[in-house]
């Protein structure tokens, strides 16, 4: 058989598209919930949607929350139950496990069943994209970890970018369970692809270690900085809806929808830039990324015109969330060599716990102090964050900004 990372022509190609097609489905399914979060709310939660829609919204935000607590829960299970399984046959679980829960989250009679459908299916998530990254920077050649997780993370990216606002579009008028369905397909690409593809180059990659163990205390606050960072952002973006109508005032500007594809292409962008600045200075990049998203939620504080700083700082969250994941991807792998598989997964992982933080403290400011606390809430989280980050030692004793080289004189 040919070695993955020897692939060329149309295999090469198919396994690409297919793996990213994957990470496609879960940026769309994982953030259309936020962008239907009304719809969904008024028809699982309906006699407290009529009392109080912003009630019924922040607890119909459990199925983010429930979404981003099954990733961070998958970060550490997943791993084990498959830690006999070579890198294919984990993708294809992955893969099917995802399209099953999407599609009865779907069909769920009531909102605690969707909210553990969502759980369900998010269990695979860091697992698949930690893998799908690995893999493609395979393809890539070597000292391409950054740019990998991009290509795969791009799929998500651009989810946000064509498939959110669309379905969004599309779902706003109640249909909210036809577009999760939809969504479910898209699983069936790399369950396919993997099946006529073999993979057996990849077996210097370890099997999945049963469960990590942050020895040093760069790891524990890399991990903490990273989880502050995604949860101001996801406190902000779960509540798109209401936040954005608040932020524009008095004068309705654009629908939700079209903040969606806002949100889309700053992700786009954050995920381009990211990845191509991981692979050079990781520690410059997730600062930098950290100051943009604190820029973003003063933005949308600020409220001077109706629609302007709204999308700006719309965008800025995108670019936060999609920008700061390459080079957290980058430095967990140098902090993990040995581990690769429970590196790549630890991005998204902690990523997840950021968003399931962040959706909870989101929720509980909106219910009870209202919309310009949950955005509060996110400044805050994200000031922290970036705080923390700066704060934590390099093995050689300074500040990880500070430190940063390229990805590939880090990882030789």
């Amino acid at each position: 058989m040919t070695p993955a990372n020897t692939l060329r022509g149309p295999r090469k190609m198919i396994l690409v598209a297919a793996l990213v097609c994957g990470a496609f489905g879960i940026g769309t399914s994982e953030f259309l919930v936020m962008g239907l979060l009304p719809q969904i709310a008024a028809s699982l939660s309906g006699q407290l949607y009529r009392r109080s829609p912003k009630a019924a919204m922040a607890t119909t935000g459990w199925m983010t929350a429930g979404y981003a607590l099954g990733v961070a829960t998958g970060t550490v299970v997943m791993p084990f139950l498959l830690r006999k399984s070579q890198v294919r046959a984990a993708l294809i679980w992955c893969a099917a496990s995802m399209m099953l829960w999407t599609l009865l989250t779907a069909l769920s009679p009531s909102l605690p069943v969707a909210i553990t459908f969502r759980f369900l299916a998010a269990l695979a998530h860091a697992t698949y994209t930690g893998l799908a990254s690995v893999v493609v920077a395979r393809l890539l050649g070597p000292n391409h970890q950054g740019r990998g997780n991009a290509v795969v993370i791009g799929g998500l990216t651009a989810a946000n970018l064509v498939g959110v606002p669309l379905f969004t579009a599309a779902g706003s008028g109640g249909a909210w369970r036809v577009m999760i369905g939809l969504c479910s397909i898209l699983f069936a690409a790399p369950v396919v692809a993997l099946v006529f593809i073999s993979l057996p180059a990849l077996s210097d990659i370890p099997h999945a270690a049963v469960r990590a163990r942050a020895t040093t205390r760069q790891s524990l606050t890399l991990m903490a900085a990273i989880t502050l960072l995604a949860g101001g952002g996801f406190a902000i973006m779960t509540f798109v809806a209401p936040i954005s109508r608040w932020s524009e005032g008095s004068v309705a500007v654009l629908p939700v929808a079209a903040y969606m594809a806002i949100f889309g292409v700053g992700m786009n962008a954050g995920n381009v830039i990211g990845g191509w600045a991981a692979d050079r200075a990781a520690g410059v990049s997730v600062v930098c990324f950290g100051a943009v998203g604190i820029t973003g939620t003063v933005m949308l504080l600020l409220r001077l015109w109706p629609g302007v700083t709204t999308g700006v700082g719309i965008a800025m969250m995108g670019i936060l969330l999609g920008g700061v994941n390459p080079g957290a991807m980058v430095l967990y792998m140098r902090e993990l060599p040995h581990r690769p598989r429970l590196a790549a997964s630890l991005a998204s992982g902690t990523a997840n716990l950021g968003s399931f933080i962040g959706s909870l403290a989101g929720g509980a400011l909106l219910a009870t102090r209202g919309v310009s606390a949950a955005v509060a809430g996110g400044f805050a989280l994200t000031a922290i964050g970036l705080l923390v980050f700066l704060g934590r030692g390099s093995p050689s004793g300074r500040s990880l900004a500070a430190s940063g080289g390229t990805a590939a004189e880090r990882t030789s």
